[in-house]
């Protein structure tokens, strides 16, 4: 990271610091903002114990983060706005530009009492832990594992499972939808909707030309017999995806079981696409956990790859030319 050297760090330059900082440590720390309901400037997330043959504990880190400022500023909007990460995340820490010995003393003293932690960047970029973050008694067992860890292992999984790079949606506070935009029938690791909010993998085509290039060379026989070849854990779901800006604006037209489709349906389906000008969305997946359900890196990773290997010949056929 470049940063200007003599000169007042901007929050900007902190966050890049910060980013590097985890990264260098083995966490991986997503580009996009991470809803809670609030923003933390950056989160990052790591498997622990890996020394063990099985992990099943995430470190997950939100960080709050500030350019230069006022040590009465820090105090008032930094520490503010941390505190209310700490209902989620295990571990929060507060990153600002070095402060001179008398200040720094009097914010670790401060965050040593709320159990949050400190990161200093030097205007070479450097981060230094001034002060370790501890788990404050006002974490929520049920805000934790719904809106962090779960989401997080989507991530992990999607990331070691499927390899970088790829596009990530984590606007909503408790869904997540790992994919890859640019492919034309990309691999989805995703969380459903409410109120069901189970773990799905599947695949994907979306974006008018990939539907185009993608289902308007097939045939309603050849995509029945690859539909229905799948087993009955696979469902398939069309949406009709009226605009994406401001905000997508869609509604759902067909879901079904796979192995329910007839032959009609398939046909159907491909003329409703080309008259909708194949703005749609198709996806093909099915359940790879619940919501609930707490397992081990080795047990999510192998759950993935077992779909990705179930659907591979499938996405071969639809992505050949």
């Amino acid at each position: 990271m470049c940063v200007r050297r003599g000169l007042k760090l901007k929050e900007s330059e902190v966050k890049d610091a910060v980013k590097a900082h985890f990264e260098e440590q083995g966490y991986f720390s997503p580009k996009m903002e991470f809803n809670i309901g609030v923003r933390p400037d950056v989160v990052a997330f790591r498997w622990i114990n890996e020394e063990h043959k099985l992990q099943y504990e995430i470190e997950a880190v939100a960080v709050e983060c500030k350019g230069t400022k006022p040590i009465h500023s820090l105090v008032k909007t930094g520490l503010t706005q941390a505190r209310e990460y700490q209902l989620v995340f295990p571990y929060v820490y507060l990153a600002a530009p070095k402060l001179d010995t008398g200040s720094l003393e009097t914010l670790k003293n401060m965050m040593g009492r709320l159990r949050m932690g400190l990161l200093s960047i030097n205007d070479s970029g450097v981060v230094k832990e001034e002060l370790e973050s501890s788990v404050s008694p006002r974490l929520s067992r049920s805000e934790y594992l719904y809106k962090v860890r779960q989401r997080a292992v989507t991530l992990l999984t999607y990331r070691e499972v499927i390899g970088e790079p790829f596009d990530l949606n984590v606007q909503k506070p408790d869904e997540v939808h790992c994919f890859r935009k640019k492919t034309v029938a990309n691999f989805l690791l995703a969380s459903g909707g409410p109120p069901e909010r189970d773990f799905y993998f599947g695949i994907c085509i979306e974006q008018q030309q990939n539907v185009k290039k993608t289902l308007a060379k097939m045939e309603a026989k050849q995509l029945h017999k690859l539909f229905t070849d799948l087993s009955d854990d696979y469902h398939i779901d069309l949406m009709y995806i009226d605009t994406y800006r401001p905000r997508e604006v869609s509604w759902p037209v067909l879901k079904k079981k796979v192995s329910e489709l007839s032959k009609e349906d398939v046909k159907w389906l491909l003329n409703y696409c080309k008259e909708k000008k194949w703005k749609i969305c198709l996806i093909l997946k099915r359940k790879v956990w619940n919501k609930d359900e707490v397992l081990s890196r080795k047990e999510h990773n192998s759950r993935v790859q077992r779909a990705k290997e179930e659907l591979t010949s499938l996405r071969q056929t639809l992505t050949s030319t």
